[in-house]
């Protein structure tokens, strides 16, 4: 499924196009780099009736005080796994990293490790839409340690999802609502493009980083991003919508790892 003619490493010479600033500076991702968040989120406090917004969903501190009429269907959990130095730095990370639900199910979202949000690639959000048509650009609040978050998947189709705070450090996962079948996955599974009017970005790619890090290193070259990409992530086999829907549904982070050759298999939790 995946078209290598899609799939470019090359580092698009327009960039500069972006107010003539570093790509990640005029997003404000050096922010980001330094694991801060600015996401906002709806305010919930204590709603009668619970309800999950389709932009906002549903927050709570405590992910066992899930109200039953909320009950989720499936959980995720949010991690990041111990950094291998001279390998890798920490690994940020969806458990699953794929996932298949059915219509209208609600997933939780628990966070096992600060300062994370679960976010769709959308416009709306200044990147390649990738969740389907009429979707709005939905957004998790940054959540305590401990807290949950749910949504409603409402309409049928895939559904590629970031953390805000660490997106540059591959933190990206998948959903796939209902069965697809291959005409039913859309081009953006395997494509990863932006644009300039309106300015839009792609998941990020290593060789985009690394180009960011030359431009903010002060004229050194050959940086290396020691990271995960949300590129490198979306882009396995692993996450092929085909192999999210077979067996139980869900694919793992370790899984995902095996088909990155520079980073080893096998993890261990913070």
């Amino acid at each position: 499924m995946k078209d290598e003619a899609t799939n470019s490493n090359e580092v698009p010479s327009d960039w500069s196009g972006f107010g003539r600033r570093p790509l990640l500076k005029a997003l404000g991702v050096g922010a980001t780099l330094s694991l801060g968040s600015g996401i906002a989120g709806a305010h919930h406090d204590d709603p009668h009736p619970p309800h999950i917004d389709s932009h906002y969903g549903y927050a709570t501190p405590d992910a066992d005080d899930v109200p039953k009429k909320l009950e989720p269907d499936h959980t995720v959990e949010l991690h990041v796994a111990d950094p291998v130095p001279g390998e890798h730095g920490p690994l940020f990370h969806f458990e699953p990293t794929g996932l298949a639900v059915a219509k209208d199910d609600i997933v939780q979202f628990t966070y096992r490790t600060p300062d994370h949000t679960i976010t769709a690639y959308h416009p709306g959000h200044g990147f390649q839409q990738r969740v389907p048509d009429r979707v709005p650009p939905f957004s998790s609040p940054v959540v305590t340690v401990g807290g949950a978050w749910l949504y409603r998947f409402e309409k049928k189709g895939l559904y590629d999802l970031y953390c805000a705070p660490h997106h540059p450090l591959g933190m990206a996962m998948r959903i796939v609502v209902c069965d697809l079948d291959e005409s039913d996955v859309p081009d953006y599974e395997d494509t990863f493009e932006g644009s300039e009017d309106p300015p839009l970005l792609p998941p990020f790619s290593k060789e985009m980083l690394e180009h960011e890090l030359e431009l903010f290193s002060d004229g050194n070259e050959d940086c290396e991003w020691v990271w995960l990409t949300p590129r490198e992530v979306l882009d396995t086999a692993a996450l092929d919508p085909a192999n999210i829907q077979a067996g139980d549904g869900t694919v793992s982070f370790d899984e995902v790892l095996d088909d990155i050759d520079r980073i080893s298999s096998g993890h261990g939790h913070d």
